[in-house]
């Protein structure tokens, strides 16, 4: 663990999402630790009776994949973080803008999950 003022000042979430994120590497390996996380999401939000009006994520980071199979459960999602950075990277991916992180290939991945809806 690290102060807060130092993460807010060092951590990058582009290379954070470039390491972690990709469904695969460099060398096209699949990165399994993150399609089992997506499989077991998938699986916890499809429990009979899990669904509500809003779903809160505390530390959301710059990521999305946590909240895709929650999408057709809540009708509203509320993604938080610390860090201005990882605000920010959220913002670009949801404006659509340039240099944003690609994830249509984690959204395919749990569309195909869910039956392609």
């Amino acid at each position: 663990f690290t102060d807060a003022e130092f993460y807010q000042r060092s951590f990058d979430p582009r290379e954070y999402l470039k390491a972690f994120y990709s469904l695969s590497d460099s060398q096209g390996r699949p990165n399994t630790f993150l399609m089992q996380n997506l499989r077991s999401l998938f699986k916890m939000f499809s429990l009979e009776g899990l669904r509500g009006d809003t779903l809160i994520d505390v530390g959301c980071g710059p990521t999305i994949y946590q909240l895709l199979s929650a999408c057709e459960r809540f009708r509203e999602i509320i993604a938080l973080d610390y860090t201005d950075q990882n605000r920010r990277e959220l913002e670009k991916w949801l404006k659509n803008e340039a240099g944003a992180f690609d994830w249509s290939p984690v959204v395919k991945y749990v569309c195909e999950l869910e039956g392609d809806r």
